[in-house]
């Protein structure tokens, strides 16, 4: 199977290098411009398209808005600047622009060599010409106001739907191209879905949509899906990356937070088609409007998913300064498309951005009641709100909740007897050989050590750990086993009283709250051939079983092997006596070659601790051979087990099923329902923590710091708008929300433009303007200015109508255009800037995994809430983590189960210092600061992920099972069917051939490989079909992860 796959991967890959190479290819400032191209008349030449660009590359950095670094007193950025002393409009040779630029003597020849720069002999060219020509001057386009312009003639008239296609007709007719043919209708229906929804359709949907006569089947389909709860979540996926969302804080230490509220309400603000600009308004200043509902003040966590740390040795002073650039930086980008950063140090280099505009921009944000070190402990750094969550499909869902969860409930109550039987006479023999062969060896103290400097620990003459005063929360014990003891079944623990102790107890827990008591939040172990006062991660020793001396009822020895729950075990209140705890491995632990076991124990707070230290403070750590002589059965459960069965009364036969069905491994599954449900209950009904934006009571003073340092305060700045832009209408007051009204205004240039942008590079793959982040200088000029301005104003005068101005887009002919394109297109536009085809890309990480789980049947579709931790290598967190070391939680992996682990992959934990690895491998980012546009790679690691990782891989097989139960009988039928539902489209008949082909060599393989074929179906938690033969599921397997690396089925096209 793995070489068949590997094949078919590679196949995929090399076709996929081959079209990404062709996407990558071209720049369009690479293509002459027409002007320069055809020889037509100077007039046609575009100052913001032809003459700024060159300017601000080659010229700017020396001669641009920055004034403490401008050189010779010369400033090529404004007109006035430039017409001073440079250029001589119509003369060459009064013009010193033209004498530095044409010159071969080094001193005087511009850009001067040691600039790195150079210009080419066209660009040369161009500028002359347009100096000769008059110079005609532009302010630049992006910060003058949009205007909408007439639709221009065209030639072809019978080809425009709507205003959208006037504007690319006219630039394709120019450049004598023509647009490509509509696009078949199973391509737009496919094409519609994974625009909008971020999902494919179904072969049923592609269907209805193909053999629809209804003349308005396309613009009916559109409204549907743009109504869909799937819409509002693809939407919100882009508005992840641009806010920076994360489930983590960020830095080194990378604790978890709880931001997922101000998820839900982006999803229910899409859902809902809130007009955009009181989406920016709740976002930026929510908190600040009048009668400011919990709801609206969630909306400012916007500015709230920044990274923040609590960690030792930073500066408060300079971490708040930090987190509030963030906030200019991401405001700025996000709504102005403007690098303001690049203004924090200096004036900007090639925008005219002051280090003044920066500085009042950022007062708008630096009045917020936060702290610099804050985020510990898993707990929000304020402020923060409790508060409900106001999704709109909240009702519904509560609803079908309760329904399934009565249903699992009965299931649960009702567990099959003949398994109920055999369990009750193992546990009973296991019961009966505890303790058979148990013997406990001593263990020598190497080492006892702890990542808090502040630890003392002492070893007694008899092996003891002393730790008498409450320091060290997390020790790590280096251990070695003795000469004589060849193997290990399990270690005990035993926990001694101490007169130095609280209460002469086992613990230093206080007399007022659990005296003489401790909390084991965590155990872990590994083994080695050498000593380590550390865990070796890929070493561990895992635990099969957990017991106890005795166990608090809410503290449970199991749960110190759960490093998510801050609990762990206790004996208390027995904590004046001697107790232990038993671990057994899973397999005995061979120390012949390696003597060596390091313990780590981690100490907690639980519910009853506070804050005090709730550790143990004189313990042996015991080598184990033979069989545990505990037992997690509870002694009622014993008591009813040593009652023969027909004795038993109706309660203790209803304890024995209540019981049996919290550990029975057949019900598992059913056991991780009820509790996701009623997780996901709770999250719709209960008020949880989120982190919102407030003004403090005594708001920060700003000002300019030179050079951007903390600790350097010069000018006294208060709140401002960048000054070379229309400025705030007047207000009461000056701040977020007078910032807000600022940004949707129908005199600000660049809002209603940026987001255009955005909206068309979701459904192009690229923005008119391609540099959607920097609608500066240094940006690209828009392909079709005119389309943008028509667009901007379009959303303005809609009431900022999203819904509006997707549909508009969607609706146009060069939306509909098929993507193939002719060779002599490609070589023309290989980048597709002029809009005379389809576009064509990769999809995004998060749509690749989802539609592998919708094909497979395994996605489940509940909308918001909390993350989930789906599959993912073992290891990872622990790599980067300070596990033990600090109380901050999401140090530590543990994989959720049930519907957890097929939720959509908006929805997976994102922690920053490790993402999703799967994802991260198709160019998801980290979200440690915000990103506008994500890069589109194509390696070899992509489609090993399709082939191997578990995900993937069960997928694969629910798909196969797919496959033999809906396909038909004959396997033709079968592939057929597996195409059109992972593709849309029936397979052509080389594909057929090539696909039944690989399914009989591999069912072939399989056959004479049960075990190979039980391996493979064993890959993931979901169940799998016993009535289906193994060799063919795993043959289908092969044949539905072939189709799922193929280069159509990641593709948008």
């Amino acid at each position: 199977m793995r070489s068949l796959l590997l094949r078919s991967g590679l196949l995929v890959l090399a076709v996929g290098v081959t079209c990404l190479t062709l996407f990558a290819e071209a720049d369009p400032k690479s293509k002459p411009t027409p002007t320069a191209e055809t020889g037509a008349a100077d007039a046609g030449i575009d100052f913001n398209r032809d003459i700024r660009p060159i300017l601000s590359n080659n010229c700017f950095f020396c001669h641009g808005p920055d004034e403490k670094h401008r050189e010779a007193d010369l400033r090529l950025d404004t007109k006035a600047g430039a017409f001073a002393s440079a250029i001589v409009p119509g003369k060459l040779k009064e013009s010193a622009l033209i004498e530095r630029i044409i010159s071969t003597d080094d001193d005087i020849k511009m850009p001067p060599a040691d600039s790195g720069k150079s210009l080419k002999p066209e660009e040369i060219d161009l500028i002359k010409r347009w100096v000769q020509s008059g110079a005609a001057w532009q302010e630049h386009w992006a910060y003058v106001k949009p205007e909408r312009a007439k639709l221009p003639k065209v030639k072809q008239a019978d080809w425009p739907r709507n205003a959208i296609d006037y504007f690319v007709l006219s630039r394709l007719e120019k450049e004598g191209l023509k647009p490509s043919p509509e696009a078949d209708r199973r391509t737009l229906v496919r094409r519609l879905y994974l625009d909008l929804l971020g999902l494919p359709p179904t072969a049923e949907e592609v269907d209805a949509f193909v053999n629809s006569k209804d003349p308005q089947a396309y613009e009916k389909l559109i409204d549907r899906l743009l109504e869909t709860p799937e819409y509002a979540e693809r939407m919100t996926l882009k508005w992840l990356d641009l806010a920076r969302y994360a489930d983590t804080n960020g830095y080194s230490i990378d604790g978890g937070r709880h931001m997922w509220l101000w998820r839900d309400w982006v999803i229910d603000a899409f859902h809902k088609n809130k007009p955009y600009n009181e989406f920016i308004t709740e976002q930026i200043a929510g908190d600040l409007l009048p009668n400011a509902t919990p709801w609206q003040q969630v909306a400012t966590g916007f500015n709230r998913n920044h990274m923040i740390t609590h960690e030792g040795g930073t500066i408060p002073e300079e971490n708040l300064v930090n987190y509030t650039v963030d906030r200019v930086k991401t405001t700025s980008e996000v709504f102005l498309g403007l690098t303001m950063g690049c203004a924090q140090c200096h004036n900007h280099k090639y925008d005219p951005i002051t280090m003044k505009d920066f500085y009042q921009f950022y007062a708008y944000f630096n009045r917020l009641d936060d702290r610099g070190l804050d985020g510990n402990s898993g707990i929000n750094a304020g402020p923060k709100l409790s508060v409900k969550t106001q999704l709109s499909f909240a009702a519904e869902e509560l609803k079908s909740l309760d329904q399934e969860l009565a249903q699992v409930e009965q299931a649960l109550a009702h567990p099959d007897e003949t398994q109920l039987a055999a369990w009750v006479a193992q546990t009973k023999q296991e019961l009966a050989q505890r303790g058979k062969g148990l013997k406990l060896h001593e263990l020598s103290v190497v080492k006892v050590s702890d990542p808090n400097t502040r630890s003392a620990f002492e070893v007694s003459d008899e092996g003891h750990v002393l730790a008498l005063a409450a320091s060290g929360r997390s020790p790590s014990i280096s251990l070695k086993v003795g000469a004589d003891v060849d193997k290990l079944d399990g270690l005990r623990i035993v926990f001694y009283p101490n007169e130095k102790l609280p209460e002469g107890g086992i613990g230093h827990g206080k007399k007022e709250s659990f005296p003489g008591g401790f909390i084991l939040t965590s155990f872990a172990a590994s083994g080695t051939a050498i000593p380590s006062d550390q865990l070796d991660l890929y070493a561990m020793l895992n635990v099969a079983k957990i017991t106890a001396s005795r166990s608090h009822p809410d503290y449970p020895a199991a749960d110190c092997l759960d490093p998510r729950d801050h609990n762990g075990w206790s004996p208390a209140p027995e904590n004046k006596q001697q107790q232990h705890l038993t671990v057994t491995f899973d397999q005995p632990y061979d120390t012949k070659d390696s003597k060596f076991i390091t313990v780590m124990l981690v100490w907690g707070g639980g519910q009853f601790g506070g804050r005090q230290a709730l550790m143990a403070g004189d313990y042996q750590v015991f080598g184990m051979t033979g069989t545990d002589d505990g037992t997690i059965i509870p002694e009622a459960i014993q008591q009813i087990l040593e009652t023969d069965a027909t004795d038993r009364d109706a309660k203790q036969t209803a304890a024995l099923k209540t019981y049996y069905s919290g550990i029975a491994p057949e019900l598992e599954n059913l056991r991780y329902q009820r509790e996701n449900l009623k997780e996901r209950r709770k999250m719709l009904t209960d008020s949880f923590e989120t982190m919102v934006m407030n003004t403090a009571k005594k708001p920060r003073e700003t000002f300019i710091l030179n050079r951007g340092q903390y600790d350097q305060p010069t000018e006294k700045v208060s709140m401002g708008v960048p000054g070379f832009l229309p400025g705030a209408a007047q207000q009461e007051s000056e701040d977020r929300l007078a910032l807000a009204q600022w940004l949707t205004s129908r005199e600000n240039p660049l809002v209603t433009r940026v987001a255009v942008n955005r909206f068309w590079e979701m459904l192009f793959g690229q923005g008119i303007v391609s540099t959607s982040a920097d609608f500066g200088s240094q940006g690209d000029p828009p392909t079709h200015p005119k389309l943008l301005d028509w667009l901007a104003v379009e959303f303005y005068e809609s009431g900022w109508d999203v819904k509006h101005i997707m549909k508009q887009i969607l609706m146009s002919a060069t939306y509909r255009q098929s993507s193939a394109g002719t060779p002599e297109l490609w070589k023309e536009d290989p980048q597709n800037r002029l809009l005379a085809r389809g576009a064509r890309f990769r999809l995004q990480a998060e749509a690749i995994r989802d539609a592998t789980l919708k094909v497979s049947g395994l996605l489940v579709e509940r909308v918001g809430g909390a993350s989930v931790n789906p599959y993912q290598p073992e290891g990872l967190w622990r790599e980067v983590s300070h596990y033990g070391s600090s109380p901050a939680t999401a140090q530590v992996f543990v994989q959720d189960h049930g519907e957890k682990l097929y939720r959509r992959s908006m929805y997976t934990y994102w922690k920053r210092t490790v993402p999703p690895p799967n994802m991260q491998t198709f160019d998801a980012p980290n979200r440690e600061v915000c990103l506008v546009s994500r890069a589109r790679t194509n390696t070899p690691l992509q489609s090993l992920v399709l082939l191997n990782d578990v995900q993937f891989v069960e997928a694969s097989r629910k798909f196969a099972e797919r496959i033999m139960l809906e396909g038909g009988a004959s396997p033709e039928e079968r592939i057929t069917f597996a195409f059109r539902e992972a593709l849309g489209r029936p397979p052509a008949e080389w594909e057929l051939e090539t696909s039944l082909a690989a399914y009989q060599r591999e069912l072939k393989n399989y056959q004479a490989a049960p075990d190979a074929a039980r391996s493979l179906l064993s890959q993931g938690e979901s169940t799998s079909d016993a009535s289906l033969t193994p060799a063919e599921v795993a043959a289908w397997t092969t044949v539905g992860s072939m189709l799922f690396n193929t280069y159509e089925f990641m593709t948008r096209g």
